[in-house]
């Protein structure tokens, strides 16, 4: 688990800070970069300047924004996640045999993070955007790796961000959640029954090192109405667990 820094740097924290309002916001002036973080409107320029001088920061027509030298960044901590390059190809392929959205995905300071994304079939309009980030009690991917931590780390991720209400079908209550996860680990798959959005049904199925400690889990989503009956009880699990098998052996040569 991360510590908390014992002297926190008030500059590194108003840089990220003002990081974070530059994501949060489209094209935002100096105001609105002060405002958001905080901080004082020639604090924002001098620290906008800075990261405009070191090619992080655009200062366009409309504002500032966030240069693609960050995209270089995230490709790299990407690359450097152990499920992801072993990952991709299989999960390319899953996508192309059953034309659902196939998700990579893995645990972060508590949540979820997309790491890869691919669509098979044009006709499901669901977002395909790496770098995502989501609860993990109200996803399938996230639920097979709850299902998987040791029962302590688990027990911090629920007190740090709780269990909050994605949709009618989200789990609130941390007892039915524990119970789920007992199903997760004897059954050896998830499931996200419009948890996480109406009309989105998904299945995941966690990804294990040689230790078998969880790196991450692997998931098919699609509409409600199309990923029901065998499809969701053998045919998704089935499928899922063979790939996550052929990643698994991959993972322990790697």
């Amino acid at each position: 688990m991360t510590e908390k820094a014992t002297r926190p740097i008030r500059s590194d924290e108003t840089l990220l800070a003002i990081l974070e309002a530059l994501e949060a916001q489209t094209a935002p002036s100096v105001s609105d970069v002060a405002t958001h973080a905080g901080v004082s409107k020639s604090t924002a320029h001098n620290h906008l300047s800075t990261l405009r001088e070191h090619g992080y920061v655009v200062d366009g027509e409309r504002g500032y924004e966030l240069s693609l030298r960050f995209l270089e960044l995230g490709e790299s901590a990407r690359t450097n996640t152990e499920i992801y390059e072993v990952a991709r190809p299989h999960a390319d392929e899953l996508s192309r045999e059953t034309g659902l959205l196939v998700n990579i995905s893995v645990e972060d300071r508590g949540k979820g993070v997309y790491l890869y994304r691919t669509r098979g079939d044009d006709r499901i309009r669901l977002s395909t955007r790496a770098g995502e980030v989501h609860e993990l009690h109200c996803t399938a991917t996230g639920k097979a790796i709850l299902a998987h931590l040791p029962e302590r780390r688990v027990e911090s991720i629920l007190d740090q961000h709780g269990l909050p209400k994605r949709s009618e079908n989200t789990i609130t209550d941390r007892e039915t959640l524990r119970s789920e996860l007992a199903e997760i680990r004897d059954r050896g798959y998830s499931e996200d029954n419009e948890e996480y959005g109406q009309g989105l049904r998904c299945v995941g199925v966690p990804v294990l090192n040689g230790d078998d400690a969880v790196v991450g889990a692997l998931s098919a989503s699609g509409p409600a109405t199309e990923v029901v009956g065998e499809r969701l009880a053998t045919e998704l699990p089935r499928r899922l667990k063979r790939v996550r098998n052929r990643i698994e052996l991959n993972l322990r040569d790697y």
